[in-house]
């Protein structure tokens, strides 16, 4: 005789309770506690057949090392942000938000994949001839792209074992379900078993899987974080649905670094790899302008140069405004603080708006002189001349704290045209002997920021 394994559980964090409760003790949440059912105990004994013996373990010195051969994606960024290339028998998982563009990516990959093997692509979500419509938009015509809007995964489990395809794209894993649980699509057991049946399948053949998933409200895939810890890749497609622009960043990778980005532009016939970063989150032109400033920061293992901005303006409210765009606002308020104690700027009567160009969201230390330099810069209004670039950390009694990865960020800012880096006089004094076409120049303290202002031809002589 069969039973039935229920269990109750939490569908935002995936706590597990023996009965129901309108408040999940473990995130707080309230109804979100739903029944579900795990599997079938049967009465029947075991398999007899089934080999018990575990694997002797072996030491580690005489572990066979394999090389893996990676398989080139088609965009050169993104062959970066998966460590070198898609690795076979890996299980990928791309989340973002609805809209962003993730199916429009997963057919961009395909059409690059498509000359050399046959693609995989499972919609639950659209049907055959939904995809079509988009393919034909971004003239894909392969025949090597297989498309099925099967759900179940059991069947897809089978279809995989039978087309051996190169590649697989399950768009989205939200909308898979194994049928033997009996719950619907998207419960927290239908996302784990699915994923890890999935995972099974790709470690067994050796065919690289990708897994599509939504992002919630709460910044979640797929609302609890089973599914990361599940994937071999983690990939968040990021970007506002009304900008022109895409980043695809790495926060989970066994196979490479984590954080690197790829920019993409969305166009009428789909994505289109940006290389150049140059021009996506500095203005061309460069022209000298007040409360504007070069930076660099560190995604990954790279730099990218950035533009700080910030605009000073005497407040007509009783408490002056700190506001920040792809900054931390808490921050800014700690560094207005810093540049009016020692500086003597009375930006207590000013609205203080700071902005990163480019739809960038950076938290970095290494932007804080940045930062100061461009408030400081709208303040007084003295521009910054084009060809200077700062970094650095500022601390709380003024003084200008080291930053990592220095190297590589001059180097960023050195193919950008930059002729005058201020950094700190530590990192300044790390890099003597390397290298360098640009003057590198080191300070201290937050008050030496007036040699900056003082190349300008009608500086103030004093703050």
């Amino acid at each position: 005789m069969k039973k039935k394994s229920r269990q109750f559980v939490c569908q935002a964090c995936g706590a597990t309770y023996s009965r129901w409760a309108g408040k999940c003790s473990a995130c707080g949440e309230w109804n979100t506690i739903e029944e579900e059912i795990l599997s079938e105990r049967f009465a029947a004994p075991k398999n007899p057949n089934k080999n018990t013996q575990y694997r002797k373990p072996v030491p580690i010195t005489e572990v066979e090392e394999t090389q893996l051969q990676r398989i080139a994606t088609g965009f050169a960024e993104l062959d970066l942000v998966l460590g070198g290339g898609i690795v076979p028998g890996s299980l990928v998982l791309v989340g973002g938000e609805p809209g962003v563009g993730k199916s429009t990516l997963i057919l961009e990959i395909s059409r690059k994949l498509a000359d050399s093997c046959k693609v995989l692509y499972i919609s639950g979500e659209e049907s055959g001839a939904q995809i079509s419509l988009r393919a034909k938009r971004m003239r894909i015509d392969s025949a090597n792209i297989l498309l099925s809007s099967e759900t179940y995964t059991e069947n897809i489990r089978d279809m995989i074992l039978s087309e051996t395809p190169g590649i697989v794209f399950i768009d989205s894993i939200q909308t898979v379900s194994k049928e033997s649980l009996g719950t619907q699509a998207g419960g927290v057991v239908q996302l784990r078993e699915s994923t890890q049946e999935f995972l099974e399948v790709a470690k067994k053949t050796g065919i690289p899987i990708f897994l599509v998933g939504h992002i919630t409200k709460e910044g979640n895939i797929a609302g609890p974080k089973v599914l990361e810890h599940l994937v071999d890749t983690v990939l968040y497609f990021e970007g506002d649905r009304l900008n022109y622009y895409r980043m695809l960043r790495a926060v989970k990778n066994r196979f490479g670094a984590v954080g690197n980005i790829a920019i993409f532009e969305m166009r009428s016939e789909g994505l289109q790899e940006i290389e150049d970063r140059h021009n996506v989150f500095v203005n061309q032109t460069r022209q000298e302008r007040t409360g504007s400033v070069i930076s660099a920061v560190m995604e990954g293992n790279r730099a990218l140069s950035v533009e700080i901005q910030a605009l000073v303006n005497r407040t007509s409210y009783s408490q002056a405004r700190r506001m920040a765009e792809g900054l931390d606002t808490r921050r800014l308020i700690l560094l207005s603080a810093v540049i009016e104690k020692f500086l003597q700027l009375k930006l207590a009567e000013c609205d203080i708006f700071s902005n990163l160009a480019g739809g960038l969201d950076v938290d970095e230390p290494a932007l804080d002189l940045a930062i100061c330099t461009s408030i400081v810069s709208s303040y007084l209004e003295k521009e910054t001349p084009s060809e200077i670039a700062v970094i650095g950390e500022v601390g709380l009694s003024g003084e200008i704290r080291p930053v990592s990865r220095s190297a590589i960020r001059v180097k960023e800012l050195e193919s950008l045209g930059i002729q005058k880096i201020y950094l700190p006089l530590r990192n300044q004094k790390e890099l003597e002997g390397e290298d360098f076409q640009v003057e590198l120049i080191g300070i201290e303290t937050i008050k030496e920021l007036y040699s900056l202002f003082a190349e300008t031809s009608h500086a103030s002589t004093e703050f």
